[in-house]
């Protein structure tokens, strides 16, 4: 195994970790939970009453989270023959877009979600890694 392919099966269990992360975090989003409050962290002076929002950014949480866990394991699997890269680029990208728009959402609501921010970040690094593995199998 490469150096390329094992940076990439190690940023995927990353991002499965983090999936975990972001499944907790969502369900005590929804629940309302004071420890969701260390999730996020409060930007500015929110005066209104961010119970609507914070259980849809829970929803979306939970379901980002299960998405990483299926972009973990899929980037793992593809680590071991980065030949079948094409599918993984994909729903990688597509990981990347969801957590910049759930990073946005949090700082529409009022909050700077850093666990979004790492994810988006692992999801690049991921694709990143992905492709020198392809390229590398491919010279």
């Amino acid at each position: 195994m490469s150096p390329n392919q094992k940076r990439l099966k190690f940023v995927c269990f990353a991002i499965m970790i983090v999936g975990l992360l972001e499944i907790l975090a969502g369900a005590f989003l929804i629940s309302g939970s004071p420890l969701a409050a260390g999730m996020r962290i409060p930007v500015g002076d929110a005066a209104y009453d961010g119970m609507i929002a914070a259980e849809v950014l829970g929803a979306v949480g939970v379901v980002a989270g299960v998405y990483c866990l299926c972009v973990g394991a899929s980037g793992a699997r593809v680590a071991n023959s980065p030949r079948k890269i094409g599918a993984f680029r994909m729903i990688d990208i597509i990981l990347v877009l969801v957590a910049v728009v759930e990073f946005a959402l949090g700082v529409m609501s009022g909050q700077l979600p850093w666990v979004e921010a790492l994810i988006a970040v692992l999801g690049i690094v991921a694709l990143l890694s992905a492709n020198a593995a392809h390229n590398e199998l491919l010279d």
